[in-house]
């Protein structure tokens, strides 16, 4: 693979590529993760997780899955109803958050959509939940700062046209130019970096096992 050839920002080409090889890197190494599926579509690329639900002694303190995952030993059910809360044996609620990621053509670099189906029995998916259920404490401050409307707005998705949070990519060519590395970075690496200064954010970790070798 190739060198990106202009960082901090991506071409569309690049987008694509690195896209591509995250699907086929994470093809047979979810098992065991929080990540239950990841689908490059042609224009965007789409990761769905799996989230235990926090109470409110947690207050969003998101748990590295890695760190976790012994203890997120779900039932089968679980991954055949993703879309819905089911306890499981500890006492926590699993729910799943679909992921998409665009490239901006404005700012050039990706950016981050999320969304959670609620249940027929609650609300959409408010401002307030998405900083109690998915956004570390500590992260709060510096996401609601960021601008006059915070880090994370709401828009129109621009390939499913539905309203959708994201984090806005004013800010991310400079912040990957802080983390720029001496050493050459491809499509892929440039991806799996960006996911791991944005996606962490909202608790979207990129799964240790998916870099596993045979």
């Amino acid at each position: 693979m190739a060198a990106l050839q202009a960082f901090p920002s991506i071409s569309e080409a690049e987008f694509a590529e690195a896209c591509q090889a995250l699907e086929s890197r994470a093809l047979d190494r979810l098992d065991g993760t929080d990540w239950l599926s990841v689908r490059w579509s042609g224009e965007d690329l789409f990761i769905k997780q799996r989230r235990r639900a926090m109470d409110s002694g947690q207050d969003g303190r998101n748990e590295n899955p890695d760190e976790a995952r012994s203890e997120e030993n779900m039932d089968n059910v679980e991954d055949a109803c993703p879309e819905t809360l089911v306890p499981n044996r500890h006492g926590f609620d699993s729910f799943s958050i679909d992921f998409s990621v665009t490239l901006s053509p404005t700012y050039c670099v990706p950016v981050l959509w999320f969304s959670r189906q609620p249940n027929a029995d609650e609300k959409a998916f408010s401002l307030e939940q998405v900083y109690s259920q998915l956004v570390p404490h500590t992260l709060h401050a510096p996401l609601q700062s960021v601008g006059v409307m915070g880090g994370i707005s709401t828009a129109h998705h621009p390939i499913s046209d539905r309203p959708t949070f994201f984090i806005h990519p004013c800010n991310t060519q400079e912040a990957l130019s802080v983390l720029r590395s001496d050493h050459a970075l491809t499509p892929e690496g440039y991806l799996i970096l960006w996911l791991g200064l944005v996606g962490t954010s909202v608790g979207l970790h990129v799964p240790s096992k998916i870099f596993e070798t045979e």
